[in-house]
């Protein structure tokens, strides 16, 4: 769910802590901050890795583990962003914490609280691993449904985003943390051609349909354009809304 709304990647999922939900924010609807991320790396990968960018090395479950899971600041700027939340996502995150307070309260002595949003019942953080095999088992129990791999969600909140909004690049890049805004066109180029084909054919009927009651015109003359530049804009600027928008899309690639 969090990654439909957010289109959010797994170790942004896993990354988010209980401080980065807020219920009250913009007027009641509510948002979470995407600011961290999880990720499973090699111990001597660690001594590479800036340490500013290191948050919290989780303890090691294994004996002479050579991995270590890390709890890092994201990798770009844009990835830093807030997304507003939807009405069911909000009551989900809030029975979820009630369900993190009933775990601990079963077995404080053995409750190891990680201070994550996503925890094991023990209270240990939830590896990236274990959101994409949790999917895998939620696919093979929904045959019904095409399969793809988790990061799919992504690119179909994406997809469906831009479609809903008319092509506002600009916001959805500000949910999807997309570096720039050419990369989140180009990525997601494959849904423009059913706009450019509907804008095609909102211009036939907008600039070339004939009224029922057609006025005087002069024949014009050869080679001289049939619609001045003029009167191209001024259409372009009385023009509908979604002609508007598709348009802007359009002229994107």
């Amino acid at each position: 769910h969090l990654t439909l709304v957010g289109a959010l990647r797994e170790g942004e999922i896993v990354g988010l802590t209980p401080e980065d939900l807020d219920f009250d924010a913009a007027d009641g609807i509510g948002t979470f901050r995407i600011n961290k991320s999880m990720q499973r790396v090699r111990k001597e990968a660690l001594n590479q890795v800036d340490d500013g960018c290191i948050i919290k090395v989780f303890p090691d479950k294994l004996e002479r583990s050579t991995t270590s899971l890390i709890l890092k600041s994201t990798k770009t700027a844009s990835s830093c962003r807030t997304i507003f939340m939807t009405s069911a996502l909000k009551e989900e995150l809030k029975k979820w914490l009630n369900q993190l307070a009933t775990d601990e309260r079963k077995d404080p002595t053995r409750y190891h609280d990680s201070g994550m949003l996503f925890r094991l019942p023990n209270g240990l953080a939830v590896e990236p691993v274990l959101i994409r095999k949790k999917f895998l088992k939620w696919q093979d129990a929904h045959p019904e449904f095409p399969r793809i791999v988790f990061h799919g969600l992504r690119h179909s909140s994406a997809t469906y985003q831009l479609m809903i909004s008319g092509g506002d690049v600009k916001a959805v890049q500000g949910t999807t943390g997309h570096a720039t805004a050419d990369m989140l066109v180009n990525t997601y180029a494959h849904i423009q051609q059913s706009s450019r084909v509907e804008l095609g054919r909102k211009f036939e009927e907008g600039f070339y349909a004939k009224s029922e009651s057609p006025s005087p015109q002069a024949v014009p003359v050869a080679g001289e354009p049939t619609i001045s530049m003029t009167t191209l804009l001024e259409l372009l600027k009385n023009a509908d809304p979604e002609v508007k928008a598709q348009l802007r899309l359009a002229l994107l690639t």
